[in-house]
């Protein structure tokens, strides 16, 4: 008896707290910027229907509070991925300790200095492009990534979920020294900003990395107005042209010269308003700086001393161009440290998702340097249904190999296969392709101590670098590539390739011990969620240089009587022919202007041959008074000055120029005459 009435007693006061009300919480909504704390008096618009007295009981990520105030603080390492709005919850609670589902409010914080992303849409792709060694997937709620990888713009469907930047490489003394990111949930080993640099000692403090948390976004047709109209009255150019990143600050030894940009008065300064402009690479590009010099918490690694100088572009064609479907990445990586590392690598680690992310293939094909991901059965579950797309990563060019003083034959079984610059008659100038290829299944990457799943520590990363799985041991030919997975050997570097390495350069030079066609589908893998990890190097990294990586994400829909990868590579084919027509200076834009548009005068300056190798002649005619030339590389920096004679040519000696574009500038009383010089 006593039992039951206890029961009853404990409902009736159930009932009674539940029908008194508690506090209400009404959202907040603010503005702050990355790295500033901020003060929220909440209270301010929450209330009580009791006009009983309440207070703060819980802010979640606060920093502090108080009954009536929450303090935050958006430090760069928690909140400099979020897209512009970040929202935090917090809890109330009245005198009777009463709180219920209306106690529960929400403060959202408008970051006003995130501007360190943007996206690439000028083509049949959108791609969300940011700072930093992450692209193409953003955080769009505090828990949850999204790939923003659309193909076809527009239809809210997505080929590619992610592609990273691995560099690593041993220094003098053997240490290794390797930074990395793979989804940001564990941090980054990367942030913004180039480095300052005082001797041998690399520094950048958290003020520089947020004033360089941003990116600059610029098409052909901005570029094209300032050069047009940057002498009209009243003119004022567009922020990105006004505030391009040409030069670092000298005050912070950073480096002089930072974004490319056409010098056309020659002062060696980027004066937008004298008629300079970005260089530009497509018909629109998004470009950006960050480093390594950050303490290392997706790997627990040392940096090497980094800075990298990141160009996203695209081309807008018309529909049938695979460049349509097609963006770039150039990365060029800066060593700023006095070491030199050998044994140096660099990995693009992306995740290819066509649609629905589980029930994918992936593969490579050596010859083109490139990996991809294709539907694995017939139908895509929700997205692409019946007519799914492949999607490609292509190494177009990375860094230069060691010098070994000859001109490396081509059609050789060696890096040859996939590099440039083989057999080009040019000393030296040999390129790497890509390396190796290794695919992560989804299964093995949540188990960590699987030997096959994602790298936990820093030898586990430079073992993949390196062509071996992450326990040091050696990919092998066949099955899942790991010995008792139905591999047969013997060790290689390239997983399912295919027939696409005839001479077995993945395997020294030796004949599979199995079929050769290895491919997902012919050991019958079962469709899934799958990673590819694409390898470059190793190159010997100096001190004071700088190497480049080249990348095409290519997207391809099938074309009748073909399968969607076969219209991928003839697809890629056709972006490697265009970029190997050039390959130092392909996507540059000079913007299709004649110099006789840039000057309101008839352009009087001539100069050949061009491009040139040794020996560079120019002459000017009409021109009244004095005058000056100025020969500058695209960095700005001034190569050779002089006074030349009026009306008579004149010749310049340029054979010790490094291979580039350059400037030549003849600059008189009555005008300024400019030209680009193509160097070989």
């Amino acid at each position: 008896m006593k039992h039951k009435l206890l029961i009853l007693l404990m409902i009736a006061f159930s009932a009674q707290a539940w029908s008194q009300e508690g506090p209400v919480a009404v959202d907040d909504y603010i503005h702050s910027a990355l790295g500033q704390t901020v003060m929220v008096p909440v209270l301010e618009n929450d209330f009580h229907p009791e006009e009983l007295t309440f207070k703060i009981a819980t802010a979640d990520k606060s920093l502090s509070y108080t009954d009536s105030t929450i303090t935050y603080w958006l430090n760069y390492d928690s909140y400099s991925q979020y897209r512009d709005t970040i929202r935090f919850n917090y809890l109330l609670v009245d005198e009777r300790g009463l709180n219920g589902y209306n106690a529960l409010g929400f403060v959202y914080i408008l970051v006003d200095n995130h501007q360190y992303y943007s996206d690439l849409d000028v083509n049949n792709i959108k791609a969300h492009i940011e700072t930093g060694g992450l692209q193409f997937a953003s955080r769009v709620k505090p828990d949850t990534l999204s790939g923003m990888f659309e193909f076809p713009k527009g239809s809210g469907k997505n080929s590619n979920f992610s592609s990273t930047i691995w560099v690593g490489g041993l220094d003098e003394q053997d240490a290794l020294k390797l930074s990395a990111v793979r989804y940001g949930w564990e941090g980054s080993d990367f942030w913004s900003g180039p480095l300052s640099s005082s001797g041998s000692v690399l520094s950048i403090d958290t003020s520089t990395v947020l004033k360089w948390h941003k990116v600059w976004k610029l098409s052909k047709e901005e570029v094209n107005y300032h050069i047009l109209h940057y002498q009209d009255t009243g003119y004022e150019p567009a922020e990105e042209i006004a505030s391009w990143p040409a030069h670092g600050d000298t005050d912070l030894n950073q480096a002089e010269y930072l974004a490319p940009f056409v010098d056309l008065d020659g002062d060696g300064v980027y004066r937008p308003m004298q008629g300079d402009y970005p260089l530009i690479r497509g018909d629109q590009c998004i470009y950006f700086i960050f480093n390594d010099l950050k303490a290392h918490k997706s790997t627990g690694g040392s940096p090497l001393g980094l800075e990298i100088h990141g160009m996203a572009y695209a081309f807008s064609k018309g529909d049938a161009d695979p460049i349509n479907n097609t963006i770039f990445l150039s990365y060029k990586i800066h060593n700023r440290s006095s070491h030199t590392y050998h044994n140096a690598y660099i990995a693009m680690n992306t995740d290819i998702e066509i649609g629905f992310n589980e029930d994918d293939y992936m593969g490579c094909d050596v010859s083109r340097g490139t990996f991809y991901g294709s539907n694995g059965d017939s139908y895509d579950e929700g997205v692409y249904r019946s007519n799914s797309p492949a999607q490609a990563t292509v190494v177009l060019g990375g860094p230069l190999m060691d010098d070994d003083g000859v001109d490396n034959p081509a059609g050789q079984c060696n890096e040859g296969v996939n590099g440039i610059g083989f057999g080009d008659g040019v000393t030296d100038n040999e390129r790497f392709g890509l390396c190796g290829f290794t695919e992560f299944d989804d299964e093995f990457i949540v188990d960590s101590f699987n030997v096959q799943g994602y790298p936990q520590v820093v030898p586990e990363y430079f073992n993949y670098m390196k062509s071996l799985w992450k326990d040091g041991s050696d990919i092998e030919y066949g099955g899942n590539g790991y010995p008792g997975s139905g591999a047969y050997g013997p060790k290689t570097k390239f997983m399912f390739p295919g027939l696409t390495d005839p001479c077995n350069w993945g395997t020294g030079g030796e004949q599979p011990n199995g079929p050769v066609d290895w491919t997902e589908n012919s050991v019958q893998k079962e469709p899934g969620d799958r990673k590819g990890f694409g390898i470059i190097g190793p190159f010997t990294f100096e001190p004071g240089t700088m190497e480049r990586i080249d990348v095409a994400y290519v997207a391809s829909f099938a074309d009748p009587g073909e399968t969607a990868v076969e219209t991928l590579m003839h697809s890629v084919d056709e972006v490697r022919a265009k970029y190997l027509e050039n390959p130092t200076f392909f996507g540059y834009q000079w913007l299709g202007m004649e110099q006789n548009q840039i000057n309101p005068q008839e352009n009087k300056l001539l100069v050949y041959p061009n491009p040139v190798t040794n020996n560079l002649t120019f002459s000017y005619k009409e021109i009244s008074g004095g005058a000056n030339y100025i020969l500058t590389d695209m960095m700005g920096k001034i190569e050779m000055t002089g006074k030349p004679d009026r009306n008579e040519s004149h010749t310049l000696d340029v054979s010790q120029l490094n291979p580039g574009i350059y400037v030549l500038s003849v600059i008189s009383d009555n005008g300024n005459y400019t030209t680009k010089v193509i160097k070989y």
